[in-house]
């Protein structure tokens, strides 16, 4: 070990480096960066919606086969208690999400209202599972419904997604001229 003393940087590096670091945290500020994330947020919403829609087909499945007595209810019961926790996840997940832009939002709220509305008839589905044997026709009506407008908003995301990268591109090839 030696002796010497320790030396502070000059005041100089220390300024550059601070504004340095403003700088590259700034360089992904901006229009362009914006819509590149409102991109990504929509194709995370969008992914929310398929696991939303998943859910949906695994009730439906789940209870066809209950049905047609091709299905134990134990098993049946946990398929759909897993269906119920990914109906809900998908809700937690596009409701976390923050979007800048107005209409991505917009599409956003209309992506959590149809993945909010496809729990109750998931856990309906469940419920049915879980009493005496009963017509089935209530409930696969009520998924089927709740997969239309998971299927709806899913289109909706898919174009507002297309949207954003489209101009995220035009951006950037503009900034690159």
């Amino acid at each position: 070990m030696t002796n010497r003393p320790h030396r502070q940087p000059p005041p100089s590096r220390v300024a550059l480096a601070l504004v340095l670091a403003l700088a590259g945290a700034l360089a992904g500020c901006g229009p362009a960066a914006t819509r590149a994330d409102d991109a990504g947020a929509l194709a995370s919403v969008s992914d929310h919606l398929d696991d939303a829609s998943s859910a949906v087909a695994t009730a439906e499945l789940a209870v066809r086969a209950r049905a047609a007595g091709r299905l134990q209810a134990v098993t049946a019961d946990a398929t759909v208690g897993d269906a119920v926790e990914a109906a809900t996840g998908a809700v937690h997940g596009i409701g976390t999400l923050v979007i800048a832009a107005e209409e991505a939002d917009g599409v956003r709220g209309e992506a959590l209202s149809a993945a909010s509305a496809a729990v109750g008839p998931v856990a309906a589905a469940r419920t049915w599972l879980g009493q005496p044997p009963s017509p089935a026709d209530d409930v696969l009506r009520a998924l089927d419904d709740a997969a239309s407008g998971l299927d709806d908003a899913s289109g909706a995301v898919e174009q507002a997604e297309a949207r954003a990268r489209a101009q995220t591109e035009a951006s950037a090839e503009r900034a690159a001229s």
